[in-house]
């Protein structure tokens, strides 16, 4: 809200931030955005809308006399949208085509200008990136199922790219699995099933992070710089993938004017039919304009990559929170963890061993350093009577 002493200000509403931090750390758990408004609902939260008239402040837009605790799903995803909450201010977000039009249009993201920590957060910027990332995978409504895991959506098959599906075994619930779903009975394009125990992988995960907490409590000042080494590489390598491709469809998007005024030319002299000339017209416009919109992205994303979301400092602050961590939840694997590479287990001198490779926000894969005071992972599960399966936190030698 506005500073009372300074209107040019805003500062935290200490009565409604709670509110808006429940809804982020809803979402980072793993909850929609229909159970998020059930919850508000039942616990009797004020709508923004009647917050503001129990405030005496007046704004435009629909009330619910009847039902002020009603929380609409477009309520939460505008929330979520939000990036005012990590203490920035957004300028230009609208246009006018004209005075003599009163209407606003919406302006592109690139166009809009953004200062950076203007005002105190209400939501720390890390947490704001991966809810966006979030949001912008769930492209189509999740099916139903029974169960689901703090992993699903997580996995990746290390050799497809494909997600694991989450599963219980039909003779034993109790056993749950995850595998490729591009591997179906030998109909798929996987070359094989990815199969990885629920419990192995939990007893895998949990100790990786454990290692991980142990060394950056320890060693701090080796681990900031690994990870400042991790992220500026990573960081520089994308960046030089998106220029190359960048530099490509540019030099493509020139090429349509000479193609044009070539078939234009070969059309007025006869070489070219009219009906030839209007159907790759039609193919080069839709070409042109698919390219532009890439072309648009791209130069979105190169120019927002200087004030990229984590940090090497808050990844840090967000190690720091799960050191001695004894259990596994959702939030604690949806702040460090971006995905996981699942290998297929290979028998290797008599065992079975296999390959489960996290991979971790800002840094992605991260070994830590075998010190002597750092805890090995020695984790050994039985699958079945007289098969025992071994994890390695590197990849086997072909």
């Amino acid at each position: 809200m506005k500073d009372p002493d300074d209107p040019k200000r805003w500062i935290v509403d200490e009565d409604a931030a709670p509110t808006v931090r429940r809804i982020f750390r809803m979402t980072l758990e793993g909850q929609g955005i229909g159970q998020i408004a059930t919850a508000l609902d039942k616990d009797g939260i004020l709508t923004p809308m009647n917050y503001w008239q129990s405030k005496g402040l007046n704004r435009g837009g629909k009330k619910n006399r009847e039902k002020p605790t009603h929380w609409n799903s477009s309520t939460i995803y505008k929330i979520l949208s939000l990036q005012e909450y990590c203490g920035d201010v957004i300028n230009f977000k609208t246009y006018s085509k004209s005075y003599k039009n009163k209407r606003r249009y919406v302006n592109e993201k690139e166009n809009r200008a953004i200062f950076w920590g203007v005002h105190e957060a209400i939501i720390d910027r890390g947490s704001w990136e991966k809810v966006q990332q979030m949001r912008g995978t769930r492209k189509t409504k999740p099916k139903k199922a029974p169960e689901r895991s703090i992993f699903s959506g997580m996995l990746k098959c290390a050799d497809c790219g494909g997600n694991l599906g989450f599963h219980f075994n039909q003779g034993n619930h109790d056993i749950k699995y995850f595998n490729c779903q591009n591997y179906n009975n030998k109909r798929g394009y996987c070359n094989a099933t990815h199969y990885i125990r629920l419990d192995f992988l939990e007893q895998v995960v949990m100790q990786e992070i454990n290692r991980l907490t142990e060394f950056a409590s320890r060693y701090e000042d080796d681990f900031m710089r690994a990870m400042i080494g991790h992220t500026m590489q990573a960081a520089e390598t994308d960046r030089a993938h998106k220029r190359r491709e960048l530099d490509k469809l540019t030099a493509r998007d020139k090429e349509f004017d000479t193609l044009f005024e070539r078939i234009y030319e070969d059309n007025l002299t006869g070489k070219l039919s009219d009906e030839r000339f209007a159907r790759m017209s039609k193919n080069y416009e839709q070409e042109q304009g698919e390219i532009g919109k890439r072309i648009k992205v791209l130069r979105s994303e190169l120019k927002k990559e200087t004030s990229q979301l984590y940090t090497a400092d808050m990844f840090l602050e967000i190690v720091r929170r799960y050191t001695n961590a004894t259990e596994l939840t959702q939030h604690m694997v949806t702040e460090l963890i971006d995905h996981i590479d699942v290998y297929h287990a290979e028998r290797v001198d008599g065992e079975v061993t296999q390959q489960v490779v996290p991979h971790y926000h800002c840094i992605g894969v991260f070994e830590v350093p075998d010190w002597k005071d750092i805890p090995e992972i020695d984790i050994l599960i039985e699958t079945r009577k007289g098969v025992a399966l071994s994890y390695t936190p590197e990849k086997i030698a072909e």
